[in-house]
């Protein structure tokens, strides 16, 4: 084969391959951001903690408590009066008795002076009363104000009170003396009776 030679003035064919400049180029070119979007919506946590403690709504108390709490502190108010007369007045009206009238022959006894034995004995039982009726000033207070101690109190002078004006009912005679105080007995007895079943039964008002 012979070689052709390329006419004067034309470009002579190259062998090598085009340019990789625009390549290049397009291959360092950034490529586009990938659209933006939108973040999940997640669901909000659960709590599984343990559920809060509701405080149990207690009645306020009963007006036949109330009533109850007066009472006492009334039967206080007049035990502790009796309960003073008897420790104060207690001497001088044993020393207006004459203690032979009720056959009283204390010669030989060990009684020097008995008046003064009568009356400190009669102190001692004004004391008690006084105590006794404290006990009652306290509880009609404390039911008064609502308080839980004072009904325990109100009970215990309720069942006591209760039960010595019971025995005094059915252990009274039949004389007329008896049978003038044995309204007395009732009105008392009933007001114990009052105050225990309203404290046991009806101390606070139910609850919605």
């Amino acid at each position: 084969m012979t070689d052709e030679q390329t006419p004067a003035g034309e470009p002579t064919p190259s062998a090598d391959p085009p340019p990789l400049a625009p390549l290049v180029e397009q291959a360092a070119a950034p490529a586009p951001p990938p659209p933006i979007m939108p973040p999940p919506i997640m669901p909000p946590p659960v709590a599984w903690g343990a559920a809060p403690v509701v405080a149990v709504a207690k009645g306020g108390r009963t007006t036949l408590a109330a009533i109850a709490g007066v009472l006492l502190i009334l039967l206080g108010i007049l035990g502790g009066l009796l309960g003073l007369m008897i420790t104060v007045f207690g001497s001088t009206i044993v020393g207006q008795l004459d203690l032979d009238q009720f056959g009283g022959d204390f010669t030989g006894s060990g009684l020097n002076d008995p008046a003064a034995v009568v009356s400190g004995f009669l102190a001692f039982v004004g004391i008690v009363v006084v105590v006794y009726s404290l006990v009652y000033l306290l509880g009609g207070i404390g039911i008064v104000r609502s308080r839980g101690w004072g009904r325990v109190m109100g009970l215990i002078v309720g069942i006591l009170s209760g039960l010595f004006w019971l025995l005094s009912l059915t252990g009274g005679g039949s004389s007329s003396g008896a049978s003038s105080g044995i309204g007395f007995v009732l009105v008392m007895l009933g007001i114990h009776v009052y105050v225990v079943v309203v404290l046991l039964m009806f101390w606070r008002n139910k609850t919605a």
